[in-house]
């Protein structure tokens, strides 16, 4: 049986809340990033944003959104294939790289970044870098 089909089971049988399978706008938590002067490791375009992250299915998931675009997000992933996956289709959010160790490189710090921002309570919006 299919992960969804499970799923969707589970939520019509009441065992399972939707919010952990879809989630909802309050489910998310935020936090604004801009890059520092001088730096030469920024992986995006844009030179701000917003990181975000939501539980779905149990896991932490990361995503950067461009400048001011609240309804663009880009999935940012250690695991490079299901990044890609994710976000087919959208281009023009990382800036140019030489291989797939620069990229990691550069994304690493925010993915982490980017997950302990789930330790804050749903809704949360942070806009110091603190985390």
């Amino acid at each position: 049986m299919n992960v969804a089909l499970a799923a969707g089971l589970l939520m019509t049988a009441g065992v399972m809340p939707v919010g952990s399978i879809i989630p909802e706008p309050d489910d998310f938590r935020l936090q604004s990033i801009h890059k520092a002067a001088g730096e030469q490791n920024w992986p995006f375009v844009a030179e701000r944003g917003m990181l975000g992250c939501v539980e779905m299915l149990g896991k932490r998931v990361v995503y950067f959104i461009p400048g001011d675009e609240m309804e663009r997000a880009y999935n940012i992933d250690i695991n490079l294939l299901a990044m890609s996956v994710a976000n087919l289709g959208i281009t023009n959010v990382l800036a140019p790289y030489e291989d797939s160790a620069q990229l990691l490189y550069r994304l690493v710090p925010f993915v982490s970044m980017g997950q302990r921002l789930c330790d804050q309570e749903p809704g949360s919006f942070v806009t110091e870098p603190e985390l």
